[in-house]
């Protein structure tokens, strides 16, 4: 009889078999390995997108109520102002525009945007000082008190003037009935604001300090207006700290940060990280009586504080805000330059179209050692901010 034959692999079958499972682990793996990093970058891209756009949000409707209440018969209340606030000059005739761009001073720096709104409840309607003040700090005749009470915020000025600032004020006492109203009507209301007060300053404060009447005579100023603000003053300001966009009250909190780790200071709210660039521009019509936006200005030169016949041209504003992903490609993922359609040249990627289109510079933008500032992806986020109660001059 014949042997039984045995069957089997060989070494030489088994080591070639063990190799090919060996390529086919490690190229499996790989593959995995990728395929997170690909998740990751997109992942980290989708979130930073998804929150850009949530605070595009947040900044389009602080742009749409500026202006409130900083409007009498269709002209700016003022174009700077005085503010007091706990023990400390807060403002000595510094601008007051709806809507403030402040420039970073270079292409690599970011801009900040203010906008300044009454945020009160109610009623919002100018109401004429009657009487002259006797001193700065004397109380205000008004034809009525507006919804007034204690501790409310009000803003004086005179609408269309150029030199006069508008003072911010508390009122300290429930407006009562007076008949002192300058001889203008049979019976007001007066509101008073006691010195040394959480926002009313002593006499002898600003640079410019103004008693407000029905009229000018003497050193009295008019005609003047008030306007309650309602129990705050808030300047809604938007910046890029630590690589971060915050949000904070520009009138009281001045913001700082630190990072590893992240942590905020001076009342600024953290809204989105890897925000690298912010830029802005104002909308500017041919006249204030025009309402067709047909220029964009940087903040800088004359835009950079606007005079008063200026302010009432900014009919908008477009912000561009660049976000970074967190994930650094292989190699450089994003080209040295972009050139819009109409020329504009950025040193990275671009924005708006037109000749006007703010420039984005990111070589300043702040990597990792051994990292350039192109080995990331970038998305470039926009809108464009009617100023509508500039528009409406209310």
């Amino acid at each position: 009889m014949k042997p039984a034959r045995q069957s089997g692999f060989t070494l030489v079958e088994l080591m070639v078999a063990m190799a090919i499972g060996l390529v086919l682990s490690l190229a499996v793996g790989m593959t995995m390995v990728s395929m997170g990093q690909q998740f990751r970058s997109v992942a980290g891209t989708s979130a930073a997108q998804v929150g850009v756009q949530m605070a595009l949000s947040l900044v389009d409707a602080a742009g749409r109520e500026a202006g409130t209440g900083l409007f009498s018969n269709g002209q700016p209340l003022c174009q700077q102002f005085n503010a007091w606030r706990a023990g400390a000059v807060v403002s000595n005739g510094a601008p007051l525009l709806p809507a403030r761009i402040v420039a970073g001073g270079s292409a690599t720096a970011s801009d900040r945007l203010i906008f300044t709104a009454s945020n009160a409840i109610g009623p919002l309607s100018a109401m004429p000082v009657l009487a002259p003040m006797a001193s700065t700090d004397a109380d205000l005749a008004v034809t009525d008190s507006g919804l007034l009470a204690l501790n409310d915020l009000v803003i004086v000025g005179i609408p269309g003037a150029t030199t006069v600032p508008c003072s911010l004020f508390q009122v300290t006492a429930a407006p009562s009935t007076s008949t002192a109203c300058g001889g203008n009507a049979s019976q007001c209301k007066s509101v008073t604001h006691t010195a040394n007060a959480s926002y009313n300053a002593p006499a002898g404060t600003f640079t410019t300090e103004t008693r407000y009447g029905f009229v000018s005579a003497g050193a009295v100023s008019g005609p003047a207006v008030v306007y309650r603000l309602g129990p705050q003053f808030r300047q809604d300001a938007f910046a890029v700290l630590c690589e971060t966009l915050v949000r904070y009250n520009a009138f009281s909190d001045s913001p700082g940060c630190s990072t590893a780790p992240l942590t905020m200071r001076g009342g600024a709210n953290a809204l989105v990280p890897d925000i690298v660039l912010m830029k802005a521009q104002y909308g500017v019509s041919a006249s204030a009586s025009s309402d067709v936006v047909n220029d964009w200005v940087d903040a800088s030169g004359s835009w950079a504080s606007p005079g008063a016949s200026d302010i009432g041209r900014i009919k908008a504003v477009r912000v561009v805000i660049v976000s970074r992903a967190k994930e650094r490609g292989n190699g450089d993922v994003t080209a040295a330059s972009c050139t819009n359609g109409s020329g504009v040249v950025n040193t990275g990627p671009c924005s708006f179209d037109d000749a006007q289109a703010p420039v984005i510079n990111l070589s300043g933008v702040g990597v990792p050692s051994g990292a350039n500032w192109r080995q990331y992806r970038y998305r470039v986020h926009q809108a464009v901010i009617p100023l509508r109660n500039v528009i409406w001059s209310t």
